[in-house]
């Protein structure tokens, strides 16, 4: 299949369509769900899907292994070339990597402030400057309402739509009245869009639990497959 037609039949325009569009520059989206449920598959694939498109990606990384990432990336790009059947594999392999770049951080030691610079050194020195940010690793648990503000302003200052992870508790699960998870419900304002991935039988259900504005919340109709690690279309 060529990269053209790939784009337009993958399932992230399914996830566009369903959030009004998509993200959108200057806001910020989670993906949430307990520990290994597919948090950063989802990422990837959404990242792999802008870089296809010829757009820059930074993925920053705040998780433990910083060489994790680079593997997820190889391991997402595999399966969609196959699934995908895609055509000049080697070529598109390679303007993933031209159109992507990797930061990598320790939550504790290290201020906002100095990603923010490390985002400036790349902007205006490496001449690397992004159209979307991915955010993995980074303790929601640990922050508190300033730290997504922060980001909230970052994502207006470079004009970017940055994407979350959020890691929950996997035995004391909480729910607000409004069916957000603890502790994503904390920062509920700042963020424009919040999917929680749920496992069922043998795939990972995406649920959309805030969209922008909308009081009116689409049933997304997308899923996680566990084997491919893939977002897939499931029509309910």
């Amino acid at each position: 299949m060529l990269k053209k037609e790939l784009i337009r039949r993958s399932p992230i325009r399914v996830l566009e369509r369903s959030i009004h569009g998509g993200l959108g520059k200057g806001n910020l989206g989670v993906f949430t769900a307990r520990k290994g449920v597919g948090k950063t598959a989802c990422l990837v694939h959404v990242s792999i899907d802008k870089l296809l498109r010829d757009q820059k990606v930074l993925h920053i990384s705040f998780a433990e292994d910083p060489h994790h990432i680079e593997n997820w990336y190889e391991q997402v790009f595999r399966e969609l070339a196959s699934a995908y059947r895609m055509e000049n594999v080697i070529e598109n392999h390679d303007q993933i990597i031209q159109n992507r770049m990797i930061l990598h951080f320790r939550q504790s030691g290290i201020t906002l402030h100095h990603v923010k610079e490390s985002i400036g050194q790349l902007c205006h020195g490496a001449k690397f400057c992004p159209e979307i940010i991915i955010v993995d690793g980074f303790s929601f648990y640990d922050a508190i309402e300033d730290d997504f503000i922060f980001w909230k302003q970052l994502a207006k200052e470079w004009d970017v739509a940055i994407w979350f992870s959020a890691t929950l508790h996997r035995e004391n699960l909480q729910f607000d009245a409004r069916g957000v998870p603890s502790p994503v419900n904390r920062f509920y304002d700042i963020f424009s869009v919040i999917i929680m991935l749920n496992p069922v039988s043998d795939y990972i259900d995406l649920k959309l639990i805030k969209d922008h504005d909308s009081d009116n919340l689409k049933k997304l109709k997308l899923k996680l497959d566990p084997q491919t690690l893939l977002i897939a279309n499931h029509r309910i």
